[in-house]
């Protein structure tokens, strides 16, 4: 497994010989909110947890046309949806999202798109992730005090935090630190993480934004 931090909720994800682009955005979407760079591939798909522009922007520049949004099999690569509400309100006010599960190869990476709250079937669902992609910004997603409880319930392998505070995005988010202060040992941090089952692993990740 390999993966790289796109910024914001996006990844690209090579596994089960597969290269994954989850949760695409592009400049400029959300009213021109996001500066973040382009994303480029080719991809061989795009999964999506939601259709919110900036966790579903597609380009040509993605080099493809197939989108994942749920239950699926793409080659070697097992991709299971769950719903989650959007925000506390039961989804009224920004509805729902999808946790997404890939697994090939002995390995399992969720991604939790805009979780915003949760219970304990959704934890029952996420145990057993071996990399676990965490929201920890707030603002319709878990903050980082609740965003660490439920690393702290599901014990992932490794748990790598997104969707927060960036000076290219102008949305009210908080900073990563919020959800790393909740954590005793001192986070891993690189560009790219390469991992396979059975290999040592560091408690969490963060995995640094493109330049």
């Amino acid at each position: 497994m390999k993966l790289r931090f796109l910024g914001h909720a996006a990844f690209a994800l090579e596994l089960g010989g597969l290269r994954l682009c989850l949760d695409p955005h592009k400049p400029g979407v959300v009213g021109g909110r996001f500066q973040l760079p382009a994303i480029t591939g080719p991809f061989d798909a795009i999964a999506s947890t939601h259709a919110h522009e900036d966790h579903s922007a597609w380009t040509p520049e993605l080099g493809t046309l197939r989108r994942i949004e749920g239950d699926a099999v793409l080659g070697a690569v097992t991709v299971r949806g769950r719903p989650v509400f959007h925000d506390t309100e039961r989804g009224l006010r920004a509805g729902l999202s999808t946790m997404l599960s890939f697994e090939a190869e002995g390995v399992r990476v969720v991604h939790c798109g805009d979780v915003c709250a949760y219970d304990d079937a959704d934890v029952a669902w996420l145990r057993g992730a071996d990399v676990l992609l965490v929201p920890v910004g707030g603002t319709y997603t878990l903050d980082g005090a609740a965003a660490a409880a439920l690393v702290r319930a599901v014990q992932p392998k490794m748990a790598m935090p997104m969707h927060a505070a960036d000076p290219r995005i102008a949305l009210a988010l908080a900073p990563v630190t919020d959800f790393l202060g909740h954590f005793s040992q001192p986070p891993w941090r690189g560009a790219t993480l390469e991992w396979s089952a059975g290999a040592p692993v560091p408690a969490a990740i963060v995995l640094l934004n493109p330049p």
